[in-house]
């Protein structure tokens, strides 16, 4: 995401995501069952969840709980094809 602002020269905007990506993660690493379950009928998807990047409503990050340990599994534009793409 971060090479794109900078083709386009939005450096501010960069930035701007990339705090926000770290502070969604921050708030799923604290409370991991608050992120919205993901839904599939494919297999291999179960347990996995997903939050909306905060102030950047069309991005997601896409997440499983593991125990103690929550694992990050993608960073996507929400408005993609996902179930195809995950």
């Amino acid at each position: 995401m971060s090479i794109y602002f900078d083709e386009v020269h939005a450096e501010t905007a960069a930035v701007r995501f990339m705090d926000a990506v770290d502070a969604t993660i921050d708030f799923i690493e604290e409370f991991p069952d608050a992120g919205n379950p993901w839904e599939s009928s494919r297999p291999g998807r179960e347990g996995m969840r997903w939050r909306l990047i905060m102030d950047f409503e069309n991005y997601l990050i896409v997440y499983r709980r593991d125990g103690e340990s929550v694992h990050v599994l993608r960073i996507v534009d929400g408005r993609r094809d996902l179930e195809r793409i995950l």
